[in-house]
């Protein structure tokens, strides 16, 4: 069966890039057209290919500059013709080629080298912007520049990385243990975590892991 995006929340729509939900794109449909938040690894080209035929793709929106993040973001954006937006910390840093932002090694080793194509960051984003309709937080610690998007009128948030859900009952989640390696600033990346726990999310639509409907659940795996 062809890849198909799976509607969760009104005009939010998730695509799997990998099995099991371990890896995902979300499509927000904006008043111009579609955002698309994260592209993946490089080789999850041919997979959003057949997610994105017939949709208008207006902006590619990344969460964090991570090789499974924007893997695939120049492609994506050379193919739809859209923008790219990112974090202001992060931009520079994807520009350049510098998106080794890990302070274990084995996340610079595995994840810096990815995304070996770039293009220009046409947006970008910091704390208070708009991106379809969403709020962009600043919740650095993961990465530099790393973003929230948060649409407080219904409590959907969207998150890059978080504490990875493997359950596919959003009020029963089962969390998947991440090495603290693969976040820039631990600590810092904590305190992000609480902040966004704090807002007591209905819907945590994460690209790691399925989402989440228990907020209470979620405090409790971010340490709130």
């Amino acid at each position: 069966m062809a890849a198909r995006f799976r509607e969760i929340a009104d005009g939010v729509h998730l695509g799997a890039l990998a099995p099991a939900g371990l890896l995902q794109t979300v499509l927000l449909e904006g008043p111009d057209g579609d955002v698309v938040v994260d592209a993946g690894f490089p080789w999850s080209a041919r997979r959003l290919a057949t997610l994105l035929r017939g949709r208008h793709v207006v902006e590619h929106a990344v969460t964090h500059a991570h090789g499974d993040h924007v893997g695939a973001s120049a492609w994506l954006c050379r193919q739809t013709g859209a923008p790219l937006a990112m974090g202001a910390a992060d931009a520079p840093r994807y520009e350049s080629g510098r998106i080794d932002t890990h302070s274990g090694a084995a996340g610079r080793l595995v994840l810096g080298g990815l995304a070996r194509e770039r293009r220009p960051v046409d947006r970008r984003l910091v704390e208070g912007d708009r991106v379809a309709g969403f709020e962009v937080l600043a919740v650095p610690g993961h990465s530099p520049g790393t973003l929230a998007l948060w649409r407080a009128a219904d409590g959907v948030l969207v998150v890059g990385d978080g504490p990875v859900n493997v359950s596919s009952d959003p009020t029963s989640p089962r969390w998947l243990p991440l090495p603290r390696g693969l976040h820039d600033d631990p600590p810092v990346a904590d305190a992000s975590r609480r902040r966004l726990a704090a807002l007591r999310p209905a819907l945590v639509v994460a690209l790691h892991g399925r989402p989440v409907a228990s907020p209470d659940a979620w405090a409790r795996a971010v340490g709130a």
